[in-house]
């Protein structure tokens, strides 16, 4: 997930006093990355590492930003920053992190798959950004660590995830997504196949104990909290909720794709936080889940996770045709030799598999939506017993998501979901 990057605060106060930064984040770390990215770099005066995402914010690695001082050549001084991400210790959930291959995914996205797709469009004579710049990856036996450019340097911003996109931000980012996967499809029907680790999502077979006991912890604490939502007809909805063991079926289902349909390489992680905005500029950021499959996964998660209440629902078929619109214009573009799926199909695309929907409801949207606080972690969210129910409720009556749900769950329903 992004670094936080409100206005309200300056780049040099930690927003998280409590993140554990590792030691080996000094200077000896930094000299040689900073002697190959900074011409005429002389000497480091100053490095200071503190949080770049606050509680609640980032789930799946510790992100640091690092300011350093430096000194060039000629004697001047500056200030530089870089965004450093690394994995968790492996008994505060890296052991589950490094599981779903998040982090080999997102170093192969950096080295590979974004310069890749940009290459494409400037080939074609248009200048697309995608993502930041990664100026060093680090891969020891102990984990991947990548060091990108601090966006704030250029202005990016995130919108406020509690309040999400309004209509312009999110038609900027659909025809940003729309940008992506045309680029993936071509490079798809170039090159052949991606790799095997796209292949699969964090539901997999090796993941189903673990799935299957968080949904039995959250389970009675979720059906509670339904109770306290003011949610008409709720006996009908929880009757209707799908046990852990169905709950992890559907997700499995969602991994099965059909080759003969438009399929491209999902982001995957797509909701506002990890999409940040400077002028006209828009640039995805966290490329750790990655999935080859429907667009529908990535269009689902998006209008689930990010617009703000008063269009998610109102807008959702006005939503599918900007995305549309872009995606015909990008292919086009690209030479892409299969048939354009027409706005038609891709409404059907997001019937098929609109299970990646209530999916992203009951799951990440939780996290997604809840207000900083210090206990928000992967640690907590599985703490069994008395403590970790306590957090899990604290989480399903936060008001943010109850309003999310008041209208997702008809909604839903209302589909056939």
């Amino acid at each position: 997930m992004a670094p936080n990057n409100s206005n309200k605060s300056s780049a040099t106060e930690n927003p998280n006093e409590l993140l554990p930064i590792p030691k080996w984040i000094n200077e000896d770390y930094f000299r040689p990355i900073i002697e190959k990215d900074v011409k005429d770099f002389a000497a480091i005066k100053n490095l200071t590492p503190i949080a770049a995402t606050q509680p609640g914010e980032n789930y799946t690695s510790i992100m640091v930003r690092v300011l350093v001082d430096i000194e060039l050549k000629d004697g001047t001084e500056q200030q530089i920053s870089y965004i450093l991400k690394t994995m968790l210790a492996m008994d505060k959930g890296g052991g589950v992190v490094a599981a779903m291959n998040l982090f080999p995914k997102e170093k192969q996205m950096y080295q590979v798959h974004i310069p890749n797709f940009t290459r494409l469009y400037k080939e074609a004579g248009v200048d697309i950004e995608l993502a930041p710049k990664c100026v060093h990856i680090d891969e020891t036996p102990e984990g991947i660590t990548l060091v990108m450019e601090d966006l704030k340097r250029q202005n990016f911003e995130n919108v406020d995830r509690l309040k999400g996109f309004d209509m312009e931000h999110m038609t900027r980012v659909l025809r940003k997504v729309a940008e992506f996967h045309a680029a993936s499809a071509v490079t798809y029907e170039q090159n052949g196949p991606y790799d095997e680790i796209y292949r699969t999502s964090m539901y997999n077979e090796k993941s189903r104990p673990l799935f299957e006991a968080m949904g039995k912890m959250r389970e009675q604490t979720y059906i509670n909290a339904m109770r306290e939502w003011q949610l008409p007809n709720v006996e009908q909805y929880i009757a209707e909720l799908p046990s852990p063991s169905e709950f992890f079926d559907i997700g499995l289902a969602l991994n099965v794709v059909d080759e003969n349909e438009f399929n491209v390489l999902n982001h995957g992680d797509l909701w506002c936080n990890n999409i940040m905005f400077s002028g006209d500029r828009t640039i995805f950021v966290d490329l750790q889940v990655g999935r080859w499959g429907s667009p529908a996964q990535d269009l689902w998660y998006l209008i689930t996770t990010s617009p703000s209440l008063d269009i998610k629902v109102k807008e959702f078929d006005h939503f599918i045709h900007i995305y549309h619109t872009r995606l015909a214009e990008c292919l086009k573009l690209l030479k892409y030799s299969k048939p354009i799926p027409t706005l038609r199909e891709l409404h059907t695309l997001m019937l098929k598999h609109g299970d990646w929907g209530p999916t992203t409801a009951a799951g990440v949207l939780v996290a997604v939506i809840m207000p900083s606080d210090k206990d928000a972690n992967i640690d907590m969210m599985m703490t069994p017993g008395p403590e970790g129910d306590a957090f899990r409720y604290k989480t399903f009556v936060n008001p943010y998501y109850v309003k999310a749900m008041l209208q997702l769950k008809p909604f839903f329903k209302n589909k056939g979901l």
